[in-house]
């Protein structure tokens, strides 16, 4: 009987020990939510020293951004990545559409701003 007993005991150790492993794996991160997405500016001047600021606001753990623009250029500006600035040439005249995506382990969430360059 006492064999029996050990042996259980075992067993419901090890059980217990599994399914504490297999909660601690299926442990997720939730998907990011892009809160607000701003520039300080709707226009700027190609060839200005004075480009546009763009800061994503989102919410999340372990954060990557990604920002994209089919022409103009867009340099980070703050650690984390969730602020640029962008400046253009002047063949990129017209509204530019300026992409910020947010990501984690959880998924990616996307949102878009228009800058217009004028002469």
């Amino acid at each position: 009987m006492k064999v029996v007993s050990l042996v259980l005991a075992i067993f419901g150790l090890a059980f217990l020990s599994s399914c504490d492993k297999e909660n601690k794996e299926n442990v997720t991160t939730e998907k990011p939510t892009i809160i607000s997405l701003t520039s300080d500016k709707t226009q700027i001047k190609y060839g200005s020293s004075e480009p546009a600021k763009l800061k994503c606001t989102a919410s999340g753990e372990d954060l990557n951004y990604i920002w994209e623009v089919d022409f103009g250029d867009l340099f980070i500006i703050n650690s984390d990545g969730s602020e640029v600035q962008f400046t253009a040439s002047p063949c990129c005249m017209g509204e530019k559409r300026i992409s910020c995506e947010v990501s984690n382990g959880g998924g990616k969430v996307t949102k878009s701003i228009i800058i217009t360059i004028i002469e």
